[in-house]
């Protein structure tokens, strides 16, 4: 339906991959991050309108993010984590948290405190009015290069020293709960892809070690299951708990191949596997009609039903490396390697209310 921005033959453009998810803040609105800027977008049925643009500093590796206070956090290349409200004005100075990591966003608890990966390591903490103490919250000695999700005051949370943390968001400092020394929440090797929350409440993580991982709440190991591959996507769940992630599999002197692996819920094994024209690195966003949505680095676009089934494919040049997004209804959004997002008309009236459906969850 349209590319934004556009591309104008002879005219200069931003080439910065967009590889971000778009965060949603209204029926038919959303704000992403296009180079060094936040921009807010509004989607409507004559097309899209910019509704308003406020410069950040910096490149932005990760997403933004919105709070329950309907603010959005966004953590920028110049080390400044920036708190934007929906008109795109700036709600308290920015905060100076240091340099983003690479596969880390921000989040936000239920109190509208906002965590931050520390590039040293750690996690930092900005109060809701943009408090902040120039010390880690909680301290390691390894990066969190990972989005974590909070669930019941409780930050999940990958870490490079190969293990899932555990950290109770207590007020003064975090906690870890899990123990270390007795394997809880361990896998082989560094976590990049953001954890799921499963319907049975485990976390769903894929370790750099070509193993997805289900951990139970007190951090025992409930399953692994091994996937040949690189998951550099997220998994992300459906309202049945099947779990889906998105697989690489890069060989010298051999074409990169790529494809969507389902896992069945309850017995953790191998649904189904689809296979995509390219290596998959994209986050699947799942619609509630149950129909999921992912790029691919051959520059496809594919909507895949929960059996497997091809509906649709569309080709748009360039790699989609970026977690996708559904915004109002039919209008489904998606980041290109090119410094361009696209929308697309598709057929679910919106994100799936259950599971986890998307990067960020819901």
């Amino acid at each position: 339906m349209w590319q934004y921005p556009r591309q104008i033959p002879g005219q200069a453009y931003s080439t910065t991959p967009l590889r971000g998810c778009p965060v949603n803040f209204g029926k038919n609105r959303f704000a992403a991050c296009l180079g060094d800027r936040l921009v807010g977008l509004e989607w409507k049925s004559s097309g899209l309108q910019e509704l308003w643009t406020c410069d950040l500093g910096g490149h932005v590796p990760g997403s933004p993010v919105l709070g329950p206070d309907g603010l959005i956090r966004v953590h920028s290349g110049d080390g400044w984590l920036h708190c934007i409200d929906d008109q795109g004005g700036r709600v308290w100075e920015p905060v100076p948290v240091g340099e983003p990591l690479g596969w880390s966003s921000p989040v936000v608890d239920l109190n509208n405190y906002t965590y931050v990966s520390g590039y040293g390591g750690g996690i930092y903490r900005v109060g809701p009015r943009g408090d902040f103490k120039n010390r880690p919250y909680f301290r390691t000695r390894q990066k969190f290069d990972c989005t974590g999700l909070i669930y019941r005051g409780v930050l999940y949370i990958g870490c490079e020293d190969a293990y899932l943390y555990a950290i109770a968001l207590a007020e003064d400092q975090g906690t870890n709960t899990w123990d270390p020394l007795k394997y809880q929440g361990k896998t082989q090797w560094f976590i990049n892809s953001a954890p799921a929350l499963a319907p049975d409440f485990s976390i769903v993580v894929a370790g750099r070690d070509e193993y997805l991982y289900g951990f139970h709440l007190d951090g025992k190991q409930a399953w692994k299951l091994h996937i040949p591959g690189q998951m550099l996507a997220s998994p992300v769940i459906a309202a049945n708990g099947d779990i889906f992630v998105a697989v690489s599999v890069v060989r010298a002197a051999q074409r990169d191949r790529g494809k969507l692996v389902c896992i069945d819920g309850d017995s953790h094994r191998v649904r189904w596997e689809y296979d995509a024209e390219g290596a998959v690195e994209s986050t699947p966003v799942i619609g509630d009609d149950q129909v999921l949505y992912f790029g691919d680095n051959a520059g496809w676009i594919h909507a895949v039903s929960g059996n497997a089934e091809c509906l649709w494919k569309q080709q748009v040049r360039h790699p989609v490396r970026s977690a996708g997004n559904i915004v109002g209804g039919n209008r489904l959004i998606f980041g290109v390697d090119n410094g361009t997002m696209v929308g697309i008309l598709c057929s679910s009236g919106g994100i799936s209310k259950k599971g986890w459906p998307k990067y960020l969850g819901r």
